[in-house]
């Protein structure tokens, strides 16, 4: 096996590699931009994003369900490479084991009022800033792998911002 075709070490670049975690990351969006396209379309045929529905589900609720999931599985990664590296990745752990169950604080909360469902949002959307940092502190995460993961979170941010907009827009 030639060792351009295979990447061993979890710092060297691998443009298939990439590839691979760029198309995933990418597509993961879609499920974010359908559900704040619903809402959006909502917002402007209503004039009330608690009105969004789609196939009996409330468009609201399905992202943040999906959001949530999403940054359950982030916080896990962070996890990688935490017990064969050279540092003291304990606080790493940490963080992701605190992302995790604020995930699902929020899933939680959802059902109580419409406000904590803003709470819930506004939780997700922070959630997914804390993993970006936690990954640029970490010696793990190469640089490559950074830079999508920068642009990645920038738009599932901004997708929370709208649906957040929306939702005190229809109070």
């Amino acid at each position: 096996m030639s060792t351009s075709k295979v990447c061993l070490h979890p710092q060297s670049y691998c443009p298939k590699f990439e590839r691979t975690y760029s198309l995933l990351g990418y597509a993961g969006l879609v499920p974010f931009a359908l559900s704040t396209l619903l809402i959006l379309f909502s917002v402007v045929d209503t004039g009330d994003a608690n009105s969004s529905t789609f196939l009996r589900f409330y468009v609201p609720y399905v992202f943040i369900t999906y959001s949530a999931c999403i940054l359950c599985f982030l916080a896990g990664t962070l996890w990688r490479g935490q017990f064969d590296s050279g540092h003291d990745g304990s606080k790493l752990l940490l963080v992701s084991n605190l992302l995790a169950l604020l995930s699902w604080f929020s899933l939680l909360i959802v059902y109580f009022s419409h406000y904590l469902v803003l709470m819930a949002i506004i939780l997700l959307g922070a959630g997914y800033v804390v993993v970006l940092v936690a990954e640029k502190i970490s010696p793990r995460v190469p640089p490559h792998y950074f830079a999508i993961r920068f642009r990645l979170t920038f738009s599932v941010v901004a997708m929370h911002i709208a649906l957040l907009i929306s939702l005190l827009w229809s109070v």
